[in-house]
Formats: structure tokens, sequence, C-alpha cells
């Protein structure tokens, strides 16, 4: 099976972000996550943008309360 979103092959043992995620792969839906600010998600990209498995992520941008 590949990601609906992005082609990459899922559960590939030799590739830490072909995680399945229902569809998608961990690579794809840890991005997504991060940037909506779901914290467990947020920190393993981190995590992974450290170790060199994410080179080209930025953190994400602050977004301001419109409320507050």
């Amino acid at each position: 099976m590949k990601c609906s979103i992005c082609g990459r092959t899922l559960n590939d043992p030799l590739d830490p972000l072909s995680g399945d995620c229902g569809g998608d792969c961990w690579g794809c839906i840890g991005e997504i996550e991060a940037e909506a600010g779901w914290e467990p998600s947020l920190t393993m990209v981190r995590k992974e943008h450290v170790s060199g498995l994410r080179p080209d992520w930025t953190e994400p941008e602050k977004k301001s309360n419109p409320r507050a």
C-alpha cells in the first residue's frame, strides 16, 4: 500500500516515516498534526527533525488567537 497523500510505501521497515496512519504515512500525518499544533505530534516531529529524518521541516508559526 502507498500513502494516499505522497505515494510513499507504507510500513517500509527501512523508512521510519512510513508508518501507516490509516492509509497515510506518518511522514505526512506528523507534519499536518504538528502544523495544527497537536503537541504529541509536534514533539515527535521536532525529534525527527533534530535526528535528520526531516531536514527541511520548519517550526510552525504561532497563530494568533482572534478572540484574545
